[in-house]
């Protein structure tokens, strides 16, 4: 088993006995954070009305604890129902600074069936970071949390 692997049993096993969404999310932010070094924020927002809100994370304070659908990558994300991986974020308009030290980002919606939930959130102070096996990795992920939050509402 190699190590994307080990995360992804880790995180199914970790939160098969949580019986809350907040437990859920930190659990496994906490845990998708220490895969990495060359993660500097590891985060979640959560689908509220209309907008993203900020929800369990690793890393520095972020000024945006509510995003619009129409802003950034993460409303991109959900706005278009898929991840998004940016190698370069000063060359992408749509991203919206946390840290001048972030230099790529992932984004990957979290989906129960065709709706957004929210979306896992992870930028990289290294350019050109994440790969096409942290993007499947974070996508299975991804449909672990959802299956579990779905189980608890």
């Amino acid at each position: 088993m190699n190590n994307r692997e080990k995360l992804i049993a880790d995180i199914s096993v970790a939160v098969t006995d949580l019986k809350t969404e907040q437990e859920v999310l930190e659990v496994s932010i906490n845990l998708i954070d220490s895969f990495s070094d060359g993660y500097n924020w590891t985060g979640y927002y959560m689908l509220v009305g209309d907008h993203l809100e900020v929800g369990p994370y690793v890393g520095p304070e972020t000024p945006h604890t509510k995003i619009e659908l129409n802003a950034g990558i993460c409303g991109a994300a959900v706005s278009q129902r898929q991840s998004i991986v940016v190698d370069d974020v000063n060359a992408d308009p749509r991203f919206l600074a946390c840290s001048i030290s972030t230099k790529s980002e992932i984004v990957v919606p979290l989906m129960d069936g065709e709706v957004c939930i929210g979306e896992l959130d992870i930028d990289s102070n290294k350019p050109a970071f994440f790969t096409d096996d942290d993007k499947q990795m974070l996508e299975k992920i991804a449909t672990i949390v959802v299956v579990k939050l779905k189980s608890i509402n």
